[in-house]
This record gives C-alpha cells, structure tokens and sequence, in this order.
C-alpha cells in the first residue's frame, strides 16, 4: 500500500486552536501517511507533536501593523473582508504565498493537502490540481472558517458590521490576475477560492453561520471530548482559558487578580510578570492544557473570549460561560452561543475591571444560567456523536481510498 504525503497548512489565525485541529485531522488519518506541515505562526508548534515530522514556517496571511492599531482601515462585513483584510487584495502577498505553496507541496511530493485558514494553500492546490498532480485537498476549520465554496457571494455575518472597503471583484481581479501569472484558470466567485474535494466544518449546528449554504450532511461535531450519560457535579472553581493577547485587552488580568473565589487558568503564552502576579493572587496556573472531564469536575464556571474550543467543551459538558469576544469570529459564535443558552457575553468595549469582576459574580451565582448550560448539554449529547474522531476518520476514509488505488501516487 501506497501511504500518502501529507501537508498540514496554515496561512492566518493566531489561536492554537487551528494547529490543534490539523493535528486532530493527522491523527484521525490512521498510522502510515508521512506528515509535513507548513504553518505561519510557530508559537504553538507544539500542538503538532508527534504529528508532524518537519513543521515549515510559511508566508504569513495577517493584517497590516497599521490596521491592526485602527480596524477601521479594513472592512467588517463578510468572509471575504477577512480575506482582503489578512492580504488577498494585495498582489505581492497573492504572488508570494502562491509561489511558497506551489514549491512546498511539489517539494514534499504531497498527494494530500490539509488546509485550515489557508485560502492560498488550496488554491495553489488547485492549480496544481489542474495541472495533472495528484493531490486531495481537504479544508478544514469551524463552521466559520470554511465558508462554503459554492456561494455566489459571501453574506453578511452580523448585523451591526457592515464595513466593506474591497467589492468581492476587486478582490477576486487580484486574486485572478496574479494566479493567472502561474496560467491557472480564474476563479468564477470569491468563495470559489475555498473549493477542495473534502469540505470538513467541525462545529456545534447553531454555531455555524453559512448552515443555508452547506450540503446535507456536510458538517462535523466538533472535536472535543464528549461526556458519558451523567455529568459530574459542578466544581467549585473559576476556570479561565485566555492567550497572552487576550490578557492584554480590557481589565480581565486586574478583575482576575481581586476576584474571590477559587481560581484555575490555561493561559499559553501568558508573560512571567502577569503570571507571577495571578499566582500571588492565589489563582492556579496549569502549565499544559487540561482535559475536559477534570475541568468540568473542579468548575463551576469558566471565563474565557469566546474561542471555539472553549464555547464547545463548555456547552457539552454542561458549564455555564461568561465570555468576552475580541475579534469577530469570537463575536458571532458568542452571540449564537449565548441565544442557545448557557452564556453571557460581556462586549470587549465595556470589559473594565469592575464589569469583568460584577459579570462573574453575577453568573457565578445565576442558577438560571447553570440550568441553561444543563439544558443544553443535555440536548447536544443526545445529538452529537459520542466519538467525534470516529466520525472525522469515516469522513477522511474516501480520500485515503482515492489515494491508494491511485497507481500513479
């Protein structure tokens, strides 16, 4: 048997989130394949691990320095101001990731590409495709992240966004002008741009933005570990997840250091200094991630921005959130998260120490919430797999098939 040469990309996104989902994807490809992958952002290498032989620093996809100090310079409003925002309107940014991409996957003799947030990676994929070489792509991501190809247009994800400083053919010309440089063929919409063999979202149903635009059947549970038939009873801990940017925005480091209660955190990246002083507060700092059932059983409640893995693992296992979104994505999923029940979203805008301090009281204390949170664990785990790696490796098993009765691989 013929084992395939597989390529984990990753162009944008600054989470560990999106590495450890390619790992997720690698692991559920079974022994065998040969794993290289090519990622923009080494902080969180780590989270490929035992995966992958050789991690690549690839071509960044990010918005500029200046943009970054003022959003007000890119737009808001779809999928596709996020592309033109991270690059995609720029061609000497289209030029080089096409050309990186291009040259990694022929140098890696790559017959499958796994691309998560890598809209340049696909679409060299897809040249090359064209081209005659034998490669799969499969796109991964959030229900958020992988926008459905077949859209004639991307729309508009929530209501009170709506900046759009680049049409979607302004950004598609550069896009076409620049892969036409390589002779591949021009796309026919933007969301074209996403197009792969193996579209796999992997989110909760009400999380997901384009679910009118996805085929039946098409969406994934969402990786994260399932709870048996009963859950713990609830703990007696703050849980926090936030990354060291996260810690920098509103007062949640000041609001965390004068809480009283118990206090437990995951903060990668966090700095010595800012970590030194949550200690001295008495709050814990775990040193690698915890596993979902020994959160559940030491939590009573868990704080943390928003970030998909965290509003998942929460929902499921039954405990009540207080959230603060600080980008987009972040924003959307919050919103939907706190209409299915569960959570309350306190707006970055007004995350002061005081507020941040008189949210988690609140909820703490807020056995509305906690039978919200019960509620609808009880409902995703009566819908959602048991074994989510299970139904990712069933999902993955078509392309591998493909792959290996391939004489030409």
């Amino acid at each position: 048997m013929i084992h395939p040469r597989v390529l984990l990309a990753n162009e944008a996104g600054a989470g560990r989130g999106h590495l450890l989902k390619l790992a997720a994807v690698a692991r559920a490809l079974g022994p065998g394949p040969e794993i290289v992958a090519a990622i923009a952002d080494l902080r969180h290498a780590a989270a490929l691990g035992g995966v992958a032989a050789r991690v690549l620093a690839a071509p960044p996809l990010r918005y500029t320095r200046a943009a970054r100090e003022d959003p007000t310079l890119e737009g808001n409003a779809t999928w596709g101001d996020y592309l033109a925002g991270i690059g995609l309107v720029r061609a000497d940014v289209v030029r080089r990731g096409l050309a990186w991409w291009r040259k990694a996957i022929v140098d890696e003799d790559a017959s499958l590409l796994v691309a998560d947030y890598a809209p340049l990676a696909i679409l060299a994929a897809q040249g090359l495709k064209a081209d005659g070489w034998r490669i799969e792509i499969v796109a991964v991501g959030t229900g958020y992240g992988t926008p459905p190809a077949t859209l004639a247009r991307f729309p508009r994800l929530l209501p009170d966004f709506a900046r759009s400083l680049h049409s979607e053919e302004a950004i598609l010309s550069v896009v076409n002008r620049v892969a036409g440089e390589t002779g591949l063929d021009p796309l026919p919409r933007l969301p074209a741009i996403g197009a792969a063999d193996l579209t796999l979202p992997m989110t909760l149903p009400f999380l997901d933005p384009y679910a009118g635009g996805r085929a039946a059947g098409e969406l994934l549970a969402p990786l994260v570990d399932m709870p048996g038939p009963t859950l713990p009873p609830a703990g007696d801990e703050l849980f926090v997840y936030a990354a060291a940017g996260e810690l920098k925005a509103g007062g949640l480091v000041d609001a965390l250091s004068a809480l009283p209660m118990r206090r437990r955190g995951f903060l990668p990246g966090v700095s010595p200094e800012t970590a030194a002083r949550l200690v001295a507060s008495g709050m814990v700092l775990e040193p690698a991630p915890l596993a979902a059932e020994v959160i559940a059983r030491r939590t009573r409640l868990w704080l943390h921005a928003a970030q998909h893995g965290s509003l998942c693992t929460a929902a499921v296992w039954g405990i009540p959130q207080v959230a603060i979104p600080q980008q987009l994505e972040q924003l959307c999923h919050g919103r939907r998260m706190e209409a299915a029940g569960g959570l309350h979203l306190l707006p970055l805008r007004e995350s002061t120490p005081e507020a941040i301090r008189a949210a988690v009281l609140t909820a703490w204390s807020d056995g509305a919430l906690a039978r919200q949170a019960r509620d609808l664990s009880r409902a995703l785990r009566a819908a959602q797999p048991a074994r989510p790696m299970d139904q990712l490796a069933e999902r993955l098993a078509p392309v591998l098939a493909r792959i290996h009765a391939d004489p030409s691989r």
